[in-house]
């Protein structure tokens, strides 16, 4: 199988002793021996090229390893499979690809491998522990120790976007903000500090690297390119944390070389579903036409089956099309493809019947052993039939998608980031990722509330914004969990839209912050300015609270606290039973639901009613708004669709929207 260079490998397993284990996008595995591994020299065995080992790795999710050889793959229908490489003679212990363990599904990240050990985080952010004892590929009695059941050794470690393991129980996290932090499992339930985490560095994260493995102290991570124009996104550095083993509280991390990366390879370019993606020809398609689907696979097949969803996956999905057997074909992308988009010609047609219903939909790309990946895009009305519009943020989400490097926020001061394809696979999380989320993910437990609520509904996204004229035949529009990019032709339809009497509910947090441009006929996202700059609205003198009755502010960013009832007659509380002072909003998969990200009512803001506010200093003000002939209700949380399952969150949205419709 050809790769594409852009996108060589899935992933990288570290194997003790400078060892490191790569997954080709074709299924390879190559072996790689970096003899500098503990000083950081640019020393590899043969000569830096790595020897092929196996093939067919491309069906697992995720691969880790132990020091002593052993390679186990996660699949995503919940299997996981055992081998053993000897690496002195060359070869493969006997046994191997059998299925050691069942039930992995459940946990949507994995980390470990070091002496048979697996920590697994479950979809509501805790975490577990696992260790698989045999070593052989066997799973008689004491294969596994607790008998192979999960044993819990860490509740709500959701903040944490990613663990990485290294040996001797050393994880290291990282938090919401690029802040990397050190934690030690000592086994059962004993962590190092009691299992507070310490903060170690900054610059940790998706917008600044593309791959990131730890062994013995020593941490590689593939950086993302900030030339500009980008090159490939594959410098491989070294790190080095001499007190690995032991970190105390309030001590100070001991990096060696001033914490500065040394280069030690190139060529080590990642995609972590270059094995199989696809994005659609357009971010939305009306009822009656037809949507193409561009998918790049190193499968000889996939299947692919189109749902309309109404929650998240996969209880949210309801399947309309397919599904349908296609011929995989790997597609690489094309030069510039950061701004220029992928490229990619259409692998399927759908077409859109004018019997469905407008929502949001997914095209489910599936490879083997459970492998599944997601094609989102929107299906819009022909012409309006609800009286409520809702608006899915895709140029937010676009925003912050790391696919391919290079988001809005990569490097951040880089003028490169100023353009932003739209045509590329979305990162998009549909089931519960076991970590905070304020994007696909929130927005889908919105639309679930909707349905539960019986909330008749037509969907756009915010391009359609941009282009079209059908706001002013809604009585409502309903804004999702992060609508923070607009271009200012969106932001002036919104303005006119509520001077002239229309209504519009926002769920969300961060709302109408910074302008975004579009340029390529709407293919592309123009954020900053030519500089890299980013200059908000309110810096135009267009805050956000001239529309909405509140503006983003980060005077408490990423706290959490319940919302505090300031006005328990307002009809947005009619049948909650309240009264002044009163909490609610205590809980909800991203936290309480005043929270992350903010917006706060000027004082005596002409207008506004502020009926709820965060309990956290600078917490979210949820504010009833009159402009012109309209009005707005904007709730001023990131976290606000996250708590719906709580009973006043869920009723005070309901008479929001009602009265909206009425």
């Amino acid at each position: 199988m050809a790769i594409d260079p852009e996108q060589s490998q899935l992933r990288m397993v570290p194997g003790g002793d400078g060892v490191v284990y790569s997954v080709q996008a074709d299924g390879r595995l190559l072996f790689y021996r970096h003899l500098g591994w503990q000083t950081g020299t640019a020393e590899w065995a043969n000569g830096g090229n790595g020897v092929q080992i196996n093939a067919g790795w491309h069906m697992f999710t995720t691969v880790l390893a132990a020091a002593d050889g052993q390679l186990f793959g996660f699949a995503e229908d919940g299997t996981v499979r055992w081998y053993r490489y000897l690496r002195d003679s060359g070869t493969w212990a006997p046994g191997g690809a059998a299925v050691i363990g069942v039930g992995f599904d459940r946990y949507p990240r994995i980390t470990g491998g070091w002496d048979g050990i697996f920590y697994a985080t479950d979809r509501s952010g805790d975490l577990y522990w696992f260790r698989y004892l045999a070593g052989d590929g066997s799973t008689g009695g004491g294969a596994w120790a607790n008998g192979g059941q999960p044993l819990l050794i860490k509740r709500g470690v959701g903040h944490f976007h990613e663990f990485v393991a290294d040996q001797g129980g050393v994880l290291y996290g990282v938090r919401q903000g690029e802040e990397l932090h050190w934690l030690r499992h000592d086994g059962g339930g004993t962590w190092a500090n009691g299992g507070v985490s310490v903060p170690i560095g900054t610059g940790w994260t998706g917008e600044y690297q593309r791959d990131f493995i730890a062994q013995g102290g020593s941490l590689y991570t593939v950086f993302i390119d900030r030339a500009s124009p980008p090159g490939p996104d594959h410098e491989l550095n070294w790190f080095r944390l001499v007190n690995w083993r032991d970190i105390p509280l309030g001590g100070t991390p001991n990096w060696a070389n001033g914490g500065v990366g040394r280069p030690v390879g190139t060529g080590w370019t990642t995609c972590r579903t270059a094995n199989l993606q696809g994005y659609p020809s357009a971010l939305s398609t009306p009822t009656g036409g037809s949507v193409g689907i561009k998918v790049s696979s190193t499968f000889s097949s996939y299947q692919l089956t189109v749902q309309r969803l109404e929650g998240p996956l996969p209880d949210g999905g309801t399947t309309v099309w397919g599904p349908v057997t296609v011929a995989g074909r790997l597609q690489p992308v094309q030069a510039g493809y950061r701004r220029a988009g992928c490229g990619w010609a259409d692998d399927v047609t759908v077409p859109i019947p004018a019997s469905w219903s407008s929502g949001l939909y997914t095209a489910t790309l599936a490879g083997p052993l459970g492998m599944r990946r997601q094609v989102p895009f929107v299906v819009k009305p022909a012409a309006p039939t609800r009286q409520l519009a809702v608006l899915l943020p895709t140029l937010t989400h676009n925003a912050y998608n790391s696919w391919g490097g290079h988001s809005q926020y990569t490097w951040d001061i880089v003028p490169t980031n100023r353009y932003i394809t739209l045509r590329r696979p979305a990162d998009a999380v549909l089931q519960a990722p076991g970590r905070v989320n304020a994007r696909w993910y929130s927005d889908l437990l919105l639309l679930r509330w909707l349905k539960a609520n019986t909330f008749a509904y037509d969907c756009y996204q915010d391009v359609d914004l941009h282009f079209g004229d059908w706001l002013g035949s809604y009585k409502a529009l309903l804004l999702c969990t992060h609508p923070e990019y607009w271009t200012l032709t969106m932001r002036t339809k919104l303005a006119d839209y509520v001077q002239a009497g229309g209504r519009v509910v926002s769920t969300g947090g961060n709302v109408l912050y910074e302008p975004v441009d579009l340029a390529d006929g709407g293919a592309t996202a123009v954020h900053r300015d030519p500089f890299g700059n980013r200059v908000s609205y309110e810096a135009h003198g267009l805050p956000a609270h001239e529309i909405i009755g509140n503006t983003y502010t980060d005077d408490s960013w990423f706290s959490f606290a319940p919302y505090q009832v300031a006005v328990p007659d307002h009809p947005f509380f009619a049948g909650t039973g309240v009264a002044a002072g009163d909490s609610f909003g205590q809980t909800g998969v991203n936290g309480a639901a005043a929270g992350w990200e903010m917006d706060v009512t000027p004082s005596g803001l002409a207008g506004a009613t502020v009926i709820a506010s965060g309990a956290q200093a600078g917490g979210a003000d949820m504010v009833h708004f009159t402009r012109g002939a309209g009005w707005a209700f904007a709730v001023g949380s990131l976290t606000f669709n996250g708590a719906l399952a709580d009973p006043v969150v869920s009723r005070v949205l309901r008479n929001a929207l009602t009265a909206a419709l009425a």
